[in-house]
């Protein structure tokens, strides 16, 4: 059983001109310890909470409050001082016969006490699930939060899912790295953004889910995992697209490159979360190597025409 653990310069105007965020979650305020993540409706509608596995007695499961508070990304996790910022988070549920009171933020039971004479057994496979996001009008979308995760490997570990049809079936969409234990054992909040397949342009029956999953084996480190901020946001109609014969831009692991027979000045490099990325434009090259991987609007002119372009960082 685990230990519980309770750029900036300006390179241009307003992210909105870049990205447009039609859905947002931020699980509201309060630490409502112990509030199951299946007893929470904010301004979309009811989250739930799904079985998709095994789930022992004293699985872990999800919550709803600020008991792991959410905070500026790049900073260390806390428990509910100071703050009341809610996050989803994944944690233990109450095991009396040890004292162990119900969420303690993102800090999860990994077991090794299965046996006589606790037969505490915490196998845990659950998915946190959205309401129906509507998704009409919409193309070329990006999911984007803060998170934190660690666990052990694959075995106990997160993953981001999402349904094309209300929640009938579901597809990985990925399985998301490990965040840094700079803050050991809390987490450091760490920006996250992934592109959606095309079978949700257009479709009003998107859901998106965390699963989480957990073995017996005793082994494991907090933090387990937490989210906040969630957004959907699509490039904004009427900005031109890299269409010029003479412009050419793209990402190439950590660095964006910018092509063009013509004079370029680069206005602009944007994250998905609205924030403004310190940037120049050197030898061709944004350099993007300070920066978490994900995906990012980066905006130029040429002749005085405005071009965006959606680039992922590796």
């Amino acid at each position: 059983m685990k230990k519980i653990y309770l750029i900036i310069t300006i390179c241009a105007s307003a992210f909105i001109a870049n990205a447009q965020v039609f859905w947002t979650e931020d699980f509201g305020t309060g630490c409502n310890q112990g509030q199951l993540a299946s007893a929470y409706t904010g301004t979309n509608g009811a989250w739930t909470i799904a079985s998709t596995g095994t789930n022992d007695p004293y699985a872990n499961t999800f919550y709803v409050g600020a008991q792991e508070a959410g905070g500026p990304i790049g900073t260390c996790g806390t428990a509910c001082t100071g703050t009341i910022d809610a996050t989803l988070h994944l944690g233990n549920i109450a095991i009396p016969a040890i004292g162990l009171s119900a969420d303690n933020g993102a800090s999860y039971v990994s077991g090794g006490a299965c046996g006589p004479p606790f037969n505490i057994c915490v196998i845990t496979n659950r998915r946190a699930e959205s309401p129906i996001i509507n998704c009409s009008g919409k193309t070329s979308i990006t999911v984007a939060f803060g998170y934190m995760e660690n666990g052990q490997n694959t075995l106990d570990d997160a993953s981001l899912w999402y349904s094309v049809d209300g929640g009938a079936t579901w597809l990985l969409l990925n399985n998301m790295i490990k965040t840094a234990l700079t803050c050991s054992p809390q987490g450091i909040w760490t920006a996250y953004s992934f592109a959606l397949p095309s079978t949700a342009n257009n479709n009003p029956n998107v859901k998106i889910g965390f699963n989480w999953t957990n073995n017996d084996d005793g082994a494991g480190t907090d933090p387990s995992f937490a989210v906040d901020d969630i957004t959907l946001s699509t490039p904004t109609v009427g900005i031109a697209d890299l269409t010029s014969a003479s412009l050419e831009v793209f990402a190439t692991g950590s660095n964006v490159i910018v092509k063009s027979t013509d004079a370029v000045q680069l206005q602009g490099v944007y994250d998905v979360l609205g924030r403004t990325i310190t940037c120049s434009l050197e030898n061709n090259t944004i350099n993007m190597e300070s920066q978490p991987s994900g995906v990012y609007f980066v905006k130029v002119v040429v002749k005085g025409q405005v071009y965006t372009k959606k680039v992922f960082i590796k």
